[in-house]
């Protein structure tokens, strides 16, 4: 044994018999399986809090501020008063369908819309612990638990849960999407690619523009795989495949009930309109006698017109979108902008006014997003560890410029922010425990 060696066993042993340090204590903590239940508890707690605080357990979706939960309670009342998917008695696919069943079952089961809120924060509660188990497989059990403990406070999910609206299912199957995407990374399997991909459909049945995540999805598998590996192509190709099998009854229903070809919701045409008009404000800005100005405005009551199949419909809208964006191209540009600001702010998606949200959930949203950056600097050398949670990022502000922006539209880069933004408390929590030089990155591999 070298001269080296003997001090540092002598260490090791007196380590064993010495108090154990703060650092060990934490390593220890995050790494116990009682983190689940501690995630699940806080998640929990605080969001049956909030909605006691805010909303109340027992208000009507009517009531909500989301003008997105009047239209989702409408749909629910009219399939459980035995008129199908529809307004008014009108076939519609104006927005996915898996999230108003979701609703329907539990009205249907318990009647309240406090039974809806409490499921909703079961669900968040779950939605923590599975992104502990996430930051656990792609970082280690610290960042994991970090991670579950700041979405299990993280105020744009903790206030969502207290209304009638897709994210609060989104959430959770995204969740799973990444944790899925995580094992195919592991054992690039026929079955694990095609569960892949059943969890992209499902997630695209609760918000429609998810499907257009499939291709980020490839680009992530290059970087896992390489572009000239097939296993790149088989899996995503695979994944894809799944995930068009699970739409594609809700396309059929579409086809025969609206007798247009809609493969998921189908006022698409629209939302990109009303967020690239000459009203738009960098939110979304609805049709009406004032703000059309392509023709007469829309006239059958559900912003399309009388003797219009949905796909004319939505050309209509996509053409008058597309005129002005040529027409005005410098317009367009700083419109952008808006749309971003508005994405990282805090406003409702077709509202002019900012959403009133008091001081500290402000502030430590804010924090969470900027503490998010930095964990993103501290994995840039790491890229490739961290490039799923990079995709969803891009994702994210890629469907806020095309469309528009607003506090609800981050949703889908949560996850990715939370994470990145344990890596750098984690790393602020070692070098100062001692356990890592301030200069060190301390990402930990994969």
């Amino acid at each position: 044994m070298s001269s080296h060696a003997r001090p540092e066993e002598a260490l090791r042993q007196l380590s064993a018999q010495a108090p154990r340090s703060p650092s060990e204590r934490f390593a220890e903590v995050s790494s116990r399986e009682t983190a689940v239940w501690l995630l699940f508890a806080v998640a929990l707690c605080v969001r049956l809090l909030v909605i006691a605080q805010t909303v109340g357990f027992d208000t009507p979706a009517s009531l909500e501020a989301a003008s997105d939960s009047r239209i989702h309670i409408a749909l629910v009342q009219s399939l459980l008063g035995g008129h199908g998917f529809s307004i008014r008695g009108t076939p519609t696919a104006i927005t996915p369908p898996l999230y108003i069943y979701f609703l329907a079952g539990l009205y249907w089961l318990g009647g309240d819309p406090s039974v809806v809120r409490i499921v909703q924060a079961i669900l968040g509660g779950l939605g923590c612990v599975v992104l502990y188990a996430i930051g656990r497989r792609m970082f280690d059990a610290a960042t994991g638990l970090v991670a579950g403990l700041l979405l299990a406070v993280y105020p744009l999910a903790v206030y969502l849960t207290a209304l009638h609206l897709t994210e609060n299912l989104f959430l959770v199957l995204l969740l799973l999407v990444l944790w899925q995407a995580l094992r195919v990374v592991e054992r690039a399997t026929l079955p694990a690619a095609m569960v892949l991909g059943g969890l992209i459909g499902l997630a695209a049945l609760t918000r429609a523009v998810f499907i257009a995540f499939l291709p980020f999805l490839l680009v992530w598998a290059v970087t896992v795989w390489g572009v000239r590996n097939a296993a790149t192509y088989r899996t995503i190709g695979t994944a894809a495949l799944a995930a068009m099998i699970v739409v594609l009854p809700w396309t059929v229903r579409n086809y025969v009930a609206l007798h247009a070809v809609v493969p998921i919701q189908s006022n698409a045409g629209l939302v990109f309109w009303a967020g690239n008009n000459p009203y738009a404000d960098g939110g979304l800005v609805w049709p009406t006698a004032r703000t059309w100005t392509a023709g007469p405005p829309p006239d059958d009551g559900m912003y399309g017109w009388r003797g219009l199949t949905p796909a004319e419909d939505n050309q209509r809208y996509l053409d008058a979108a597309a005129s002005w964006i040529r027409g005005h191209p410098r317009a367009y540009l700083r419109l952008l902008g808006h749309k971003l600001v508005r994405l990282y702010g805090f406003t409702r998606t077709a509202d002019r006014r900012d959403v009133h949200v008091a001081i500290a959930p402000a502030a430590f949203q804010t924090l969470v997003m900027l503490l998010g950056l930095a964990g993103l600097w501290l994995t840039a050398r790491r890229w490739r560890q961290a490039a799923l949670l990079l995709t969803l990022i891009v994702f994210t502000n890629l469907m806020a410029v095309l469309s528009a922006g607003g506090t609800r539209y981050t949703v889908p880069m949560v996850p990715s922010v939370v994470l990145l933004a344990a890596v750098a408390v984690v790393r602020a929590i070692r070098v100062a425990l001692g356990v890592l030089a301030p200069g060190h990155l301390g990402v930990p591999e994969a």
